[in-house]
């Protein structure tokens, strides 16, 4: 079976759809509407926003592929630069959406890298450290910082030339779109 590749997401706040590549890579955690600015995010026991707010549910899910990062125990590969095995790369990913989700976060690109953007919350600089700690052990190629002022702590994530495909996973799960001429620092 050949999966659709198209999916209209509709926002659940303001109506607003917008039709979208769906990867066939990755899921893609996050989505900001384009009408209202809000970010979408799956739904409990959805794997990705096309599935809790897409006219298709994500490839993955559509070609019933158990080894899929959809499936209730993924077996899929996680990007190259990271040691982790694929059940536990899913659950890491999980973490990241639950911190999203509880404190408000933004997912964007940097110059060279990706930052996630948080008001500052009680809990949220420990439990930050503790995934910039986490991600280190496994994805000892990147640089993990966190880093506070005027009311925001942000998680940042960098990565040298060499590690672009790894970074731009990430990107594509975190939901932030492709930026034209975007480089990474040599």
């Amino acid at each position: 079976m050949t999966p659709i590749l198209e999916s209209t997401l509709t926002c659940p706040d303001c109506g607003t759809q917008a039709v979208e590549t769906m990867p066939t890579h990755a899921c893609l955690y996050f989505y900001t509407c384009a009408g209202c600015g809000r970010q979408l995010k799956p739904k409990h026991g959805d794997c990705c926003v096309f599935c809790s707010y897409g006219s298709v549910p994500c490839p993955p899910i559509q070609i019933g592929d158990g080894n899929a990062c959809c499936g209730a125990e993924p077996t899929s590969t996680v990007p190259e630069v990271c040691s982790l095995q694929p059940a536990a790369f899913h659950e890491r990913m999980a973490e990241i959406a639950a911190l999203m989700q509880a404190f408000g976060g933004m997912a964007e690109r940097t110059p060279d890298g990706l930052a996630l953007r948080f008001k500052k919350g009680e809990g949220l600089r420990a439990a930050l450290d503790a995934l910039a700690e986490k991600e280190r052990s496994c994805c000892a190629t990147l640089e993990f910082t966190v880093t506070e002022g005027a009311g925001l702590i942000s998680f940042g994530i960098r990565g040298q030339a060499s590690n672009s495909t790894a970074v731009e996973d990430l990107a594509t799960r975190l939901g932030i779109a492709p930026r034209a001429g975007w480089r990474f620092r040599a």
